[in-house]
Formats: C-alpha cells, sequence, structure tokens
C-alpha cells in the first residue's frame, strides 16, 4: 500500500467506497462527495485536500484505491485542521489502512507546523468503532453534546496535539 494525492480517476472508486458498507446515511455520503469535487477542484478557494491509499502489492488490479482521509485547515484558527472523512473500503479494513492514512495525515500537517488535528463524528458511527479507530490512533475525547444529530446520536469530538 503507498498513499498519494487525490487523483480525479479516484473518484469513482471513493464513491464506491462511501456507498457500499461504508455505513454512512446518504445524506453523510451525499457531504462527503461533496468535500471530494471540493478537493478535486479547489479553484473556488475552499481547502478541502485528500490523501488517498491505494494498493501496489504485486498482483493488484492497478491503482485500486483502498481508503481515503480528507482535511483542511478549520476556518478563523491557526494551526488547526479538520478532518472531515476517513473511510477504508470494506474488504481492506483490518490491515492498518485507516491507521496509515491518518499517521501520513497527520506527519503532512505536522510538518506544516499545525499545532491540532481534530475530528467530528458520531456516538453510533459504526456502533462505537469510529471511537475505538480515533483513541487508538491517538485522538482524545475532548467534547460531546447529547442528542446533536438526533435523539440518542450525540456529537464527539476528538482531537490531537501534532
Amino acid at each position: 500500500m503507498r498513499i498519494r494525492s487525490l487523483l480525479p480517476s479516484d473518484r469513482a472508486q471513493l464513491i464506491d467506497i462511501l456507498s457500499q458498507g461504508a455505513g454512512f446515511r446518504s445524506e453523510e455520503v451525499a457531504c462527503a462527495i461533496e468535500l471530494l469535487d471540493a478537493a478535486l477542484d479547489p479553484s473556488d478557494g475552499d481547502n478541502y485536500e485528500a490523501r488517498v491509499a491505494v494498493d501496489d502489492e504485486p498482483g493488484a488490479p492497478s491503482e485500486r484505491v483502498l481508503g481515503y482521509a480528507c482535511f483542511g485547515a478549520t476556518p478563523m484558527t491557526e494551526g488547526t485542521y479538520d478532518l472531515y472523512w476517513l473511510a477504508v473500503a470494506e474488504d481492506a479494513r483490518g490491515r492498518g489502512i485507516g491507521g496509515a492514512l491518518f499517521a501520513a495525515v497527520a506527519q503532512e500537517l505536522k510538518e506544516r507546523e499545525a499545532r491540532i488535528v481534530r475530528v467530528e463524528t458520531s456516538s453510533l458511527e459504526g456502533q462505537g468503532g469510529a471511537r475505538r479507530f480515533y483513541e487508538k490512533v491517538g485522538l482524545r475525547l475532548s467534547g460531546a453534546i447529547a442528542d446533536f444529530y438526533r435523539q440518542g446520536d450525540d456529537l464527539l469530538v476528538f482531537a490531537k496535539v501534532l
């Protein structure tokens, strides 16, 4: 596996990852696609970026996308970034791809002298799998708002000092 910048040719595979088995609701998929398109066409002033994990194992289909991370500078802050989306293909989970994507983004942000990376997620996301993942890669729960998304679905805010 290797991690590289987003290419226009990745779009269809990423939409498949988001739409099939990632556990996202249709409005979440639509939002993720909107940010993906903004990262592909930054001409409108958006600061969204994405890094993509691709399979480079011998015999792997060429440029098979395994997952991606979408991030950007947090408006009105200095050195703070948001991780908007991190998704891995269902058949590629459990291989460390999500952790490698997060590590690559965090390292790149450190090189830019970023101070903090922040993630917002649902308390129901992946039946707690998102929370376990973020904690495993070194993010810490920094806040929560009960019933934010809907009754029984809290907003969780994670952060990591870089």
